[in-house]
């Protein structure tokens, strides 16, 4: 049995569907708040281990992941800027 497939059986089994809708919407509005990549990435992990169903490829969850994080140069830059 794959880690993927036992994810998804714990899944199925200990998360309520309504609770997993609560976590999918949290993930498809999950942004890097300031420059705390780490504590994004964390959560991102997290949460994309949960709604395993968002994606269907691993390409997805790549886009999503950088779509997330896209805001960090803009911050830097702004930051430099008024240094």
């Amino acid at each position: 049995m794959t880690w993927k497939t036992l994810m998804k059986m714990m899944t199925d089994k200990y998360y309520p569907r309504n609770e997993i809708k609560k976590l999918e919407m949290e993930l498809c509005d999950l942004k890097v708040k300031r420059t705390d990549l780490a504590s994004y990435t964390q959560r991102f992990q997290e949460l994309a281990l949960l709604c395993g169903k968002m994606f269907s490829e691993e390409s997805d969850k790549i886009e999503k992941y950088v779509g997330g994080i896209r805001q960090i140069p803009i911050m830097l830059t702004i930051r430099g800027a008024l240094g």
